[in-house]
């Protein structure tokens, strides 16, 4: 039940703010709840490959996404792996390259919660208290660069993002700064990924 409700809370917040900055911006194109991209992303710490939809906020400052991430058993070596991530990038400047192309450096932080049979949020009264932390949330930080190509012609789609990030886990980033037999190299992960502008 706890998940739940935390899982609720997550979406009436990504929905509000997403509603005050529609407000803010004036923009009337379109319903302040229709996303403006569908994203795909392959690896980073929010599943194998994950999907979901996100909204520019704040006049393109911040770019949040609600993503369903999935890890098969033939990966995970165990069971199969559900994730519930919100994703919040910054662009840190844009530079224009030619007519139709942006390149942007970018920097953000992903809110996960795992929604699999061997996580919990609360510790389970089979283990004694302090035992074990809980499991089930995890936070990601990652830098990377992002290509954006307007599509100029096209009536179905705006343009899209291209993107490549380098991240880590906050538990893995612990292990590397606390324990002598983890190094810093074998923390980080890379991903890539599209925003496709409909």
């Amino acid at each position: 039940m706890k998940i739940k409700n935390i899982f609720i809370a997550f979406i009436v917040l990504l929905l509000t703010t997403n509603f005050y900055a529609q407000e803010a911006n004036l923009n009337k194109d379109k319903s302040w709840y229709v996303p403006d991209y569908v994203k795909a992303q392959f690896a980073g710490n929010i599943g194998v490959i994950s999907v979901g939809a996100g909204y520019q906020l704040f006049n393109k400052v911040l770019y949040t996404e609600l993503l369903y991430g999935f890890v098969p058993k033939s990966v995970s070596e165990a069971d199969e792996i559900h994730l519930i991530t919100i994703k919040n990038t910054f662009p840190i400047y844009r530079k224009k390259i030619g007519e139709n192309l942006t390149l942007t450096p970018i920097a953000g932080f992903a809110t996960t919660l795992d929604i699999g049979t061997t996580t919990f949020t609360s510790l389970p009264n089979r283990f004694p208290d302090g035992y074990y932390i809980p499991n089930a949330f995890h936070f990601t930080l990652y830098g990377g660069a992002m290509l954006h190509k307007d599509f100029v012609n096209s009536k179905a789609l705006k343009g899209a993002d291209f993107y490549f990030e380098v991240g880590t886990v906050e538990s893995y980033l612990w292990y590397a700064i606390t324990s002598s037999e983890v190094k810093f190299k074998d923390v980080f992960s890379l991903s890539v990924g599209v925003n496709v502008y409909l």
